[in-house]
């Protein structure tokens, strides 16, 4: 694993690319009027970020990490306050998967192209969570359309280790890839954790054609600064970066099909992307608690997440 020198901040972007195949969503508990239902479900996600980090501008790093089939569960619960306002909140968390993590450095003064690449087929997810909660308002109601304003929150947390791997190192110019290796088996090299808190307004729409039930919506809002923690087990530090807000935008459909009066087989999909912002960092001597020293507008991050799911959801 290439470990970066002091002047590298470990910069990060959790982007979270998340195709979810959810399995089931099934109502735990209904309200007898309908207007209360508790909800849960497993299903599968894939989940991506990015990390970067700068120098006077200069790109010097980046690392890809991410994760395929993860096992997925949810619970949630909406609530119908009024004939007018409504409130929706869910929880996830994510295990397994199969895990990989990609680190290009650029170091040679004479080439534009990555110096420095280490790859690590063993990167193992330690723990995906992700929650939010909404509260909308209807605008707009009749008997097969309805639209709703809404105002919400989503954090996600996300941490991976990274272990083993092969490398491809420049020794220096004029020498250009001319080192090749692999690291120990089982050898902890990077873990790396984002935190990633959002607000958004959306836009919710809902339209019924016969059996069939469309939705959607749109969202735009904020995040409040991506914080990042990165540590390079084998140089003894700790990176801790902080982004600046950056603006955020995503879509979201879904379409039902009413089997019964009461279960309904469903497909959706969403988008979501945060842009760019760079951010300040600080670095710690992990063995003697201490600061070693701090940069601004050192690190970037992005966070994008894809979603699909399908399955089978109703009342019990």
């Amino acid at each position: 694993m290439h470990y970066r020198n002091f002047k590298s901040a470990a910069a990060c972007c959790l982007l979270l690319t998340a195709p979810t195949a959810a399995l089931a969503e099934d109502t735990l508990f209904s309200s007898s009027d309908g207007s209360f239902v508790i909800f849960g479900g497993v299903g599968l996600a894939n989940v991506k970020a990015d990390e970067f980090v700068y120098n006077n501008g200069k790109k010097l790093s980046e690392l890809n990490w991410q994760s395929k089939g993860i096992t997925l569960f949810t619970i949630g619960a909406d609530a119908q306050l009024d004939k007018n306002w409504s409130v929706r909140g869910d929880f996830n968390v994510g295990t397994g998967g199969d895990g990989h993590m990609v680190d290009y450095d650029w170091m040679s003064a004479t080439h534009d192209e990555w110096s420095d690449r280490s790859t690590h087929p063993d990167t193992q997810l330690d723990h995906y969570f992700s929650g939010s909660l909404e509260v909308d308002r209807a605008v707009y109601s009749d008997d097969s359309t309805n639209l709703a304003v809404g105002l919400g929150f989503r954090y996600t947390d996300v941490k991976w280790t990274a272990y083993g791997g092969s490398y491809i190192y420049s020794s220096g110019d004029p020498l250009f890839r001319d080192l090749t290796g692999t690291f120990t088996p089982g050898e902890k090299g990077i873990s790396y954790q984002q935190q990633i808190p959002i607000g958004f307004l959306s836009v919710n729409g809902e339209h019924k054609v016969g059996k069939f039930t469309i939705s959607g919506g749109l969202e735009g809002g904020l995040s409040f600064g991506i914080e990042d923690i990165d540590d390079h087990w084998q140089r003894d530090l700790r990176f801790y970066d902080s982004m600046k807000a950056a603006p955020m935008l995503g879509a979201k459909v879904s379409v039902d099909y009413a089997l019964t009066e009461s279960a309904s087989l469903y497909v959706s999909g969403a988008y979501q992307q945060v842009f760019h912002a760079y951010g300040d960092m600080k670095y710690y001597d992990t063995t003697t608690d201490t600061l070693v020293g701090s940069e601004q507008d050192a690190a970037g991050a992005t966070f994008q997440s894809m979603s699909v799911s399908f399955g089978l959801k109703g009342t019990f």
